[in-house]
């Protein structure tokens, strides 16, 4: 395998920029390159990369992780490689825990699960970075809303609130993606930790004001052989998240210098980027976190001369450190589509925190010329591989239309509906109905309940009516929303043995009226199955009164208690009506 010449790698995540960077440098340097994605409305950006041979699908790594490993286990089976890059948290967490298997096939760029997760658990992270004397965030954990009671006398705000986990599960087999968020007040901080500690502990920090710095590293068993540092310039959201404007800078050495104690402590093999909130005036920084993976500014570093995945390819499978140059100082690059919503908030202001500092007119003009810089580039865009770019430009220019357009659009269909509505359509087709089919996205709250609901008014009534109910999550057989079925038993039904399902064609043919959530779920069957569109209908139709159940009834998916609660008295009073239709 450490034999040249070199031979086929599959590079996972294909619908990333930084995926499309790595897919370059592998191809440039002469790798057979096989991109994986996950399913999706469009062809994956890096997939129209001519450094690309092949593309292939796999099923969603957040909501059937298992799935999602033993179908790439299956293509390795099937196909040679000598490496495979997991890009994203996502598919890089199952896929450590599964490294030993996945290595009988071709090396995993990732380390073992055990050693990952000193990376991905933020209490692990700062536990070591205490040990070592790194300066973190004054921080503090918190593992239920008693816990946070007990602590909250010690806060000064705002607070930033930071899930323990990015990617975390709940009961029920529940992944779900959580966020940093901020609290300026003890009242707001209780609703977001209660919005995210049913999928895992908090970690409470102190808002430290610096410039976000990535000190990007390639590491040889915990030695730090090659380093690259960039600034955040632009971030998304303007609070702080990630970049896209950013410029490479030189390596502060103290930041390195953390760098390398992390690294070492945890014998890191491969990439990594640990980053920091550093102040150029005070010298003082804070360790925020390490992405134990390849990063989302990689375009940055790889079009100033750092080639990360070409130095990890000869890290991990020729066994040879690279010897290559520093990267140029003062490039930048910018994520196309981001940056403009980026200039758009900012001109607009339509951010309305008070952690936001807002730009001058001369540093937004200086930043717009730096376009004409040779030094500047854009993430997508490559001389040498055109069409990625040009695919980037035109979903750019697409999405700024429907943005322009979509509340115009998303306007009228409500009128659409609401006339329908007035009209009272869905109530003249229900007392014929006899196969009424509920559809919400997931098929474990809305429609699930929907269903419940309903068939409970119909029974002992006597009626011939078949009631179903589905959703377009890609994944069946998942158990009811754990917060719904407590919910709904408290209210005497029983969701605690659901199995949902995913929409098929013949449950639309079969049905004599469609009853959806949203309008976005009409407007999906209208895409997919136009044959059947005729049939739907919103649930919140059934009734003019809007105060009892709006013509949409919102998706509770991991929102608070009472988001929950709202929801079921909605879909209930909807059910209740149609039941009364139905007799």
């Amino acid at each position: 395998m450490n034999q040249e010449p070199i031979q086929r790698v599959l590079v996972l995540d294909g619908s990333e920029l930084s995926t499309l960077a790595i897919v370059r440098s592998l191809g440039r340097n002469g790798l057979a390159v096989t991109l994986a994605s996950e399913q999706d409305a469009h062809k994956p950006i890096a997939g129209y990369s001519k450094y690309v041979d092949e593309v292939f699908f796999y099923s969603d790594p957040l909501g059937d992780p298992e799935q999602f490993v033993a179908e790439i286990i299956s293509h390795l089976q099937q196909n040679r490689y000598d490496l495979v890059i997991p890009v994203t948290d996502k598919t890089v967490v199952p896929l450590a825990k599964h490294k030993q298997v996945i290595e009988q096939h071709a090396l995993l760029a990732s380390p073992g699960f055990d050693i990952l997760e000193q990376t991905t658990d933020k209490n692990a992270t700062f536990a070591l970075a205490e040990s070592l004397d790194i300066p973190v965030p004054k921080s503090i954990t918190v593992l239920n809303l008693a816990g946070l009671a007990e602590i909250e006398p010690q806060l000064t705000y705002p607070v930033v609130i930071k899930p323990s986990r990015s990617i975390a599960g709940a009961a029920g087999d529940i992944r779900i993606k959580l966020n940093v968020q901020y609290a300026f007040s003890n009242q707001e901080l209780i609703k977001k930790c209660t919005e995210i500690l049913p999928y895992t502990p908090v970690v409470l920090q102190e808002y430290f004001v610096g410039d976000g710095i990535g000190v990007e590293i390639l590491a040889d068993h915990g030695e730090i052989v090659y380093a690259f540092q960039h600034k955040r310039l632009h971030e998304m959201p303007l609070t702080g998240g990630g970049s896209c404007l950013r410029e490479s800078v030189a390596v502060n050495p103290q930041l390195l210098a953390y760098s390398q104690g992390l690294i070492q402590a945890i014998n890191w093999h491969g990439v990594a980027m640990v980053e920091f909130k550093y102040c150029e005036n005070t010298n003082e920084s804070r360790l925020i976190e390490i992405n134990g993976r390849f990063w989302g500014s990689l375009p940055l570093a790889v079009s100033a001369g750092a080639d990360f995945p070409y130095y990890l390819y000869q890290l991990l499978v020729l066994n040879r450190r690279t010897l290559a140059p520093p990267a140029v100082l003062g490039a930048r690059s910018r994520k196309l589509k981001d940056d403009i919503y980026w200039y758009l908030v900012v001109l607009l202001r339509k951010e309305n925190s008070p952690l936001v500092i807002w730009p001058t007119i001369g540093q937004l003009l200086r930043d717009i010329l730096s376009v004409f810089s040779r030094h500047h580039h854009i993430d997508s865009f490559a001389i040498d591989d055109l069409k990625p770019g040009l695919v980037d430009a035109y979903r750019t220019v697409k999405w700024l239309y429907d943005m322009a357009y979509g509340p115009l659009k998303n306007r009228l269909q409500k009128i659409a509906y609401q006339w329908r509505k007035t009209r009272g359509s869905i109530n003249k087709q229900l007392p014929t109905a006899k196969n009424v089919l509920f559809l919400c996205y997931g098929n474990i709250n809305r429609s699930s309940l929907a269903e419940t609901c309903l068939l409970q008014y119909l029974a002992g009534q006597g009626k011939n009516i078949t009631v179903s109910s589905a959703g377009f999550h890609p994944k069946e057989n998942r158990p009811a929303d754990p917060n719904m079925v407590a919910i709904a038993q408290g209210h005497g039904l029983d969701l605690s043995h659901w199995s949902s399902h995913r929409v098929t064609e013949k449950m639309l043919a079969d049905a004599d009226l469609v009853l959806v959530m949203e309008i976005k779920h009409g407007n999906h069957i209208k895409e997919k199955f136009p044959s059947y569109h005729h049939k739907v209908h919103l649930l919140g139709a059934v009734t003019t009164d809007a105060s009892t159940v709006p013509l949409e009834i919102a998706d509770p998916y991991a929102q608070s208690p009472e988001i929950y609660q709202r929801c079921f008295q909605q879909v209930n009073a909807a059910c209740r009506i149609i039941a009364d239709l139905l007799n």
